[in-house]
């Protein structure tokens, strides 16, 4: 793609943030990095903001503090980032889970990553240290549970993006389609 496509693609935006929802390994932290790039926008991860915040990983923050502190953590950090422009921000899985949180996003566009379950499956079981949410044997069946009592939360999205075995370009740039067409309509 030409500098110029994207550069059309920043000016239609006019520095709204961008913030990606979805499950666990739906790729957000992989993703955002990348669409910030090709956009020329500044890339957040919330999950590394908590953790400097806290000074300890998330795994430590929910062993030690809860998952209730944590949240609490997360909408702190989400309620200053909404004072910035033009960034990309990858959530954490449950940042839509509390009511307060979507008065922030929507002062972006939210984009959800919908990926196949086997896909998010695949990357963590590779990956099991860490999902403080993910503590039974069988995975597969907790990953439901929780995509089940979530879904339509997420389904509130402006924009949902399919995601399967793609690269983090593809869907970047299958995001970078769906904001274009998003914007135009």
């Amino acid at each position: 793609m030409e500098q110029s496509f994207f550069n059309r693609i920043n000016k239609l935006l006019k520095g709204r943030s961008i913030f990606l929802i979805g499950m666990m390994a739906s790729g957000k932290s992989k993703t955002g990095p990348k669409l910030a790039q090709l956009l020329n926008y500044k890339f957040i991860d919330v999950d590394n903001l908590v953790e400097k915040i806290a000074q300890k990983s998330i795994s430590n923050i929910f062993e030690e503090d809860g998952e209730n502190i944590f949240r609490d953590l997360e909408s702190k950090c989400l309620q200053e980032i909404i004072q910035l422009h033009s960034v990309v921000v990858s959530t954490g899985g449950g940042i839509i889970t509390k009511k307060m949180n979507w008065g922030f996003l929507r002062q972006g566009i939210v984009i959800w990553l919908d990926i196949e379950h086997n896909v998010a499956l695949t990357r963590l079981k590779a990956d099991r240290n860490q999902r403080p949410l993910l503590k039974s044997e069988d995975i597969d069946q907790e990953y439901i549970a929780i995509y089940n009592l979530r879904k339509e939360l997420y389904d509130q999205a402006d924009i949902t993006i399919k995601v399967g075995n793609q690269t983090v370009e593809e869907v970047s740039m299958k995001i970078i389609h769906a904001l274009e067409n998003n914007i135009k309509s």
